[in-house]
Parts: C-alpha cells; sequence; structure tokens
C-alpha cells in the first residue's frame, strides 16, 4: 500500500512539473520571444524563406519524380541529395541567392538524366 501511494505521488510530481512549464510558456507576454525562437509568420523576412522553401519543394518534387522513374543513377542520386542539403542550409541562413543557384544546378541535373 506505502508502495502504491509512493509511486502515485512521485506521477503527481512529475506531471505536475509538465503540467507548470506549459503554464509558464502560455503566460509569457504577446511581444516576448526567445532570441533563438525564429520570427513568426508575417515578419520580416519570411516572404523570401517562404518563397524559397517553396522552390525547395516544388525542386524536391520534380527529383521525386525522376527517382521513382528510376532514370538517375546512384552517383547523381547522391550529387543531387548533396545539393538539395545545401539549398536547404542556404535558405534556412537566408541565403535566397545562393540558395537559388543550387537549385538551378540541380534542375540541371535532373533534366540531364534520362
Amino acid at each position: 500500500m506505502l508502495r502504491r501511494v509512493a509511486i502515485g505521488a512521485s506521477l503527481l510530481f512529475l506531471l505536475a512539473g509538465a503540467a507548470y512549464a506549459a503554464d509558464e510558456d502560455a503566460q509569457a507576454p504577446a511581444g516576448a520571444q526567445d532570441e533563438a525562437t525564429p520570427p513568426a509568420a508575417g515578419d520580416e523576412g519570411e516572404g523570401e524563406g517562404d518563397a524559397c522553401s517553396q522552390a525547395l519543394a516544388a525542386t524536391e518534387e520534380s527529383v521525386r519524380d525522376k527517382l521513382e522513374s528510376g532514370s538517375m543513377n546512384d552517383a547523381d542520386t547522391e550529387k543531387v541529395n548533396e545539393l538539395l542539403d545545401q539549398a536547404d542550409a542556404q535558405c534556412t541562413e537566408g541565403d535566397m541567392d545562393g540558395a537559388t543557384a543550387t537549385l538551378e544546378q540541380v534542375k540541371t541535373m535532373v533534366a540531364k538524366a534520362k
């Protein structure tokens, strides 16, 4: 019986801590944001990031179609995946020009694959 009470109390304390942490986030002032938190939708620079992610998604879709058709060899597939990762990193960093150039390389490689 004592063991059940101890387990119940332990669970209560564990769950209460998680609930307290959730309340703490909900009670934060509307303008308060951590520096590590990315800007919310509608903030400055979001348009470029959104356009970059859309271009990346469209390119990934065309690559996926090419891979499903089996027209790319393993070496090209590996290189294309590396370039897509690089473009994703450039989008994340806000380097729209670099990401666009990298995505153009990917599109060229995909177009050459037969």
